[in-house]
């Protein structure tokens, strides 16, 4: 391995442990209570450090959401195989799930972490975010079109359907199901998704 290769893989290291440090205290602060200093003192570096990789907290912050949404658009990437609309609606609902429960920790960065949203809305991720969502609705729409659904309002449908689910994934995320057996709880999720499921036929 030459001098620059060494460097650079050392580059993006360090990168990567300011990302995790990072990820981890705004899951555990909340984005307003965590510092550069925090931050730096997580890796045991000076804030000056932080600075050469990233301009400012928000930087990094959207660098997060960006890598979060890339791994939750290639979660959703088999839908593109399933030609009818009923059948991947459903299935989306399945890996939205399947997703919050492996990724818990991008999903709180996702959806549940406040943070200003001036921050990411010009950012890329935000584009990536929106992809997905966009994919989501037309199949929504697709839905609709195909009289699955006796309402035709797409917009508000598919906002319940998006509800509900971020609704489930939201309890396990933030550790909100401790009433519940550690053993049943995902299970009971996917129960309620099969049950709502066949509830939503009547919207």
């Amino acid at each position: 391995m030459s001098i620059a290769e060494r460097k650079e893989r050392e580059k993006e290291e360090m990168r990567r442990n300011i990302l995790s440090a990072a990820l981890s205290l705004f899951r555990e602060k909340g984005y307003d209570s965590v510092s550069i200093r925090n931050i730096a003192d997580a890796i045991e570096y000076s804030p000056a450090t932080i600075y050469l990789y990233f301009r400012d907290k928000s930087e990094i912050f959207a660098a997060l959401q960006y890598e979060a949404a890339s791994v939750m658009r290639n979660h959703f990437m088999p839908l593109l195989q399933l030609e009818n609309p009923w059948e991947r609606l459903i299935e989306f609902g399945h890996l939205y799930i399947d997703f919050g429960l492996k990724h818990s920790d991008l999903y709180d960065l996702i959806f549940i972490i406040r943070a200003p949203m001036e921050h990411v809305e010009n950012q890329e991720c935000w584009n990536v975010g929106m992809t997905v969502h966009k994919f989501f609705s037309e199949t929504v729409q697709a839905c609709v079109d195909a009289r699955y659904f006796k309402s035709t309002d797409t917009a508000t449908i598919a906002y319940t359907l998006w509800a509900y689910v971020h609704g489930i994934v939201a309890l396990f995320v933030r550790d909100r199901m401790r009433m519940y057996p550690p053993e049943k709880r995902e299970e009971l999720a996917r129960k309620s998704l099969t049950m709502f499921t066949k509830m939503m036929e009547v919207l």
